[in-house]
C-alpha cells in the first residue's frame, strides 16, 4: 500500500510539473528559441535562457555569466564560485534532482548527465542530456556551453581572463626556476586506504596545471585522459605515474595514510619523491571542482603550493 500511495503521491507531481511547465511556456511563448543537438536529441532551448538548473556543470555555465538556479549537491559546494554566480543557486539534490525543488526554481532550461531521468524533467521544461566524456576539458566544455547558451562573447572573455592570470602564475614559477612545460606531472588523491590515480579531466587540479600552466602529463596520465579518467591504483604500481611532479590531494581524516605511503619503499623510490617534488593539496578544495571559473582560480593555489613544497 505504501509503494502504491508514493507512486500515485509522484505521479501527481509529475502532472502538477507538466501544468506549471505548461503555463510558463504560454507565458513566454514569445520568446525565441533554438534547436540544439543534445544526447537525447534536437531540443528546442530558449535562445537566451534566464534560469538554469545544471547538473555537474554549474562552474561551466556560471563561468560563461549565465543565472544558475540549481545543481546536484557534489557540485553545489564549489568554494570557487562568487558570492553572485551562486546567489540564485540552491541544492537540488543528487544523483538526482529533487523534482519539488526544482520545480519552484521555475527553470526555463535544464541540463543533466542523467539519460533516465530526462523524460521527468521534460516536463518542467527544455532539458539538454550532456554526453560528459566528449567534454574533455576546459576548452571542449566551454564551446559547448557557449553554443548551447548563446555565450560566444563571454567565453572570449573568459578565456583572455583565464590567459592573463595563468601567464602571471607561470611567471612567478619560472623566477623560481621551474618552468612548467618543461616538466612533468601526475596526480593523486588518498580516499582512506585507496590510492587513485587521474587524467587532467577529472578535477584534482588538472586543468589549471596542464591548460593552465602548461605542465606535461606523464604518459600513464595521459592514458587516463584520453580513457575513464581515473584509476584505484597501489604503492607498487606508482612507479608507472612517476614523474617531474607529483600531486597528492587527500582529506585531514586520511593525513595517516599519507604519513603511511611516505614511509613504503615503493613511493621513496620514485622519482619526485627523491627529488623533493611532492606537492600536497587539499581535498576538500580539489576533489571535485575543476570547471573554468574553479580552474582559474587554482592557478594560484597550485602555484603556490608547488613553490612552498620545493623551497
Amino acid at each position: 500500500m505504501k509503494k502504491v500511495l508514493t507512486t500515485l503521491i509522484a505521479g501527481a507531481a509529475l502532472l502538477t510539473l507538466a501544468a506549471c511547465s505548461s503555463s510558463t511556456s504560454k507565458s513566454s511563448s514569445d520568446d525565441k528559441t533554438v534547436t540544439f543537438h543534445a544526447l537525447n536529441g534536437e531540443v528546442k532551448v530558449p535562445a537566451n535562457p534566464k534560469r538554469i538548473a545544471v547538473q555537474n556543470y554549474p562552474d561551466e555555465v556560471a563561468s560563461l555569466g549565465s543565472n544558475v538556479v540549481g545543481t546536484d549537491s557534489w557540485a553545489y559546494p564549489n568554494p570557487f564560485l562568487t558570492k553572485n554566480q551562486k546567489k540564485n543557486m540552491i541544492d537540488l539534490g543528487a544523483p538526482k534532482f529533487n523534482l519539488e525543488k526544482l520545480i519552484a526554481q521555475s527553470p526555463d532550461l535544464i541540463i543533466t548527465v542523467d539519460k533516465d531521468q530526462v523524460a521527468d524533467y521534460e516536463k518542467i521544461a527544455p532539458t539538454v542530456l550532456v554526453n560528459y566524456k566528449k567534454l574533455s576539458g576546459m576548452n571542449q566544455s566551454l564551446d559547448y556551453f557557449a553554443k548551447l547558451l548563446n555565450r560566444e562573447t563571454e567565453k572570449e572573455n573568459f578565456l583572455k581572463s583565464f590567459k592573463k592570470t595563468a601567464a602571471a602564475q607561470k611567471a612567478k614559477l619560472e623566477k623560481v626556476d621551474i618552468k612548467p612545460s618543461e616538466n612533468t606531472i601526475s596526480l593523486l588523491e588518498l580516499q582512506g586506504d585507496k590510492i587513485y590515480a587521474f587524467g587532467d579531466n577529472f578535477a584534482r587540479g588538472g586543468q589549471a596545471l596542464t591548460t593552465g600552466l602548461g605542465f606535461k602529463q606523464s604518459k600513464k596520465m595521459a592514458e587516463l585522459s584520453k580513457g575513464t579518467g581515473y584509476a584505484e591504483v597501489n604503492a607498487e604500481s606508482l612507479a608507472a605515474f612517476d614523474a617531474d611532479y607529483l600531486f597528492v590531494d587527500f582529506a585531514e581524516k586520511d593525513k595517516a595514510q599519507f604519513a603511511a605511503l611516505e614511509n613504503n619503499p615503493a613511493w621513496k623510490n620514485l622519482k619526485a619523491v627523491k627529488e623533493g617534488h611532492v606537492v600536497t593539496m587539499d581535498y576538500d578544495k580539489v576533489y571535485f571542482f575543476g570547471g573554468p571559473t574553479a580552474s582559474q582560480k587554482e592557478l594560484s593555489l597550485y602555484t603556490d603550493a608547488i613553490i612552498n613544497a620545493t623551497k
